[in-house]
């Protein structure tokens, strides 16, 4: 029941309130006076260019401002921005990785030479190696190509675990 009786208080204050604030003196004195002072002190303080033109002498120091803001935004954006390194393709990557792991399966095994490999296996790797190349070659015509991608993966998967099978030592193998 208080609640009532607290918006009833609060609507009748609400009710007694005018409607617009009044200043407790006369302003308009005051702005004639600045609006006289003003147009009187403005021609004869602003410098005039060649051309006739009034040049604001509140002008340059603002210039300097925006200039030296600007300069701050550009250099925060130029050195924020992380370089942009070349997009590499689908195929480009496959192979980047592929290269990468080779090369640290070959590090992992003490770096065998692989030119004396016996025959048979030395073809083996010769065949997957002219395979991946062919498949290379063919991806270069047709870069989007899902199964082309998809069989230079597998060849090269075949390329890495025939030189695991080749160099992991044999006790990992029993």
């Amino acid at each position: 029941m208080k609640e009532t009786i607290n918006e009833q208080q609060l609507q009748q204050r609400i009710d007694d309130l005018s409607a617009e604030i009044q200043p407790q003196r006369d302003l308009w004195q005051g702005i004639e006076r600045a609006i006289e002072i003003k147009s009187q002190v403005q021609p004869a303080s602003e410098p005039r260019a060649s051309n006739g033109n009034i040049v604001r002498a509140n002008f340059q120091p603002l210039a300097w401002a925006a200039s030296i803001v600007l300069a701050v935004i550009l250099t925060f954006n130029y050195q924020s921005r992380p370089e942009q390194a070349p997009q590499l393709t689908a195929v480009e990557m496959i192979e980047q990785q592929y290269l990468q792991e080779k090369q640290n399966m070959l590090v992992s095994f003490g770096k065998p030479n692989l030119d004396t490999l016996p025959d048979d296996i030395r073809q083996q790797f010769d065949e997957i190696q002219s395979a991946r190349e062919s498949l290379l070659t063919a991806l270069e015509d047709d870069p989007q190509n899902a199964d082309l991608l998809n069989l230079l993966k597998w060849t090269q998967k075949q390329e890495l675990n025939l030189l695991e099978q080749l160099y992991s030592p044999k006790w990992q193998t029993i």
